[in-house]
């Protein structure tokens, strides 16, 4: 399969988003591009303590968070289809904890490519924050 080049615009919209979430109550910890080689696509993953209270009962809630903060801005090339929220004890989370650490402010651009670490597989990895 084809493997699907990261966009730099959706980049530079991703960071434009956390951005937006950082001015209120949902500051994300850890935000990254994953690329899930099953399907071929990127997705944004999302997690923080704010989205931990949400998730799972409440995720339609959590989601009009992010399309709110989408919203708010003229992000045209980033869509909520392309975002993924998770649980921080997620254990793909979890590892990238051991890579990575920035600040809570840090915003970084941190690339891997076929990576395993604690035993999870990364085809690619964007790192965008990891504190």
């Amino acid at each position: 399969m084809a493997e699907a080049a990261m966009v730099e615009g959706l980049f530079e919209e991703s960071i434009e988003l956390v951005s937006i979430l950082d001015l209120g109550e949902f500051k994300p910890q850890k935000v990254f591009w994953y690329y899930y080689d099953d399907v071929g696509s990127w997705r944004l993953i999302i997690s923080g303590m704010a989205f931990d209270d949400l998730l799972p009962k409440q995720e339609p809630h959590a989601y009009k968070v992010i399309a709110s903060a989408l919203n708010s801005k003229n992000l045209p090339s980033l869509s909520i289809s392309e975002v993924k929220l998770m649980r921080s004890d997620d254990v793909l989370l979890r590892a990238l904890s051991f890579l990575v650490k920035t600040g809570p402010d840090t915003l970084i651009r941190a690339s891997f490519s076929d990576t395993t670490l604690n035993g999870v597989f990364i085809k690619k990895m964007i790192i965008i924050r990891s504190n």
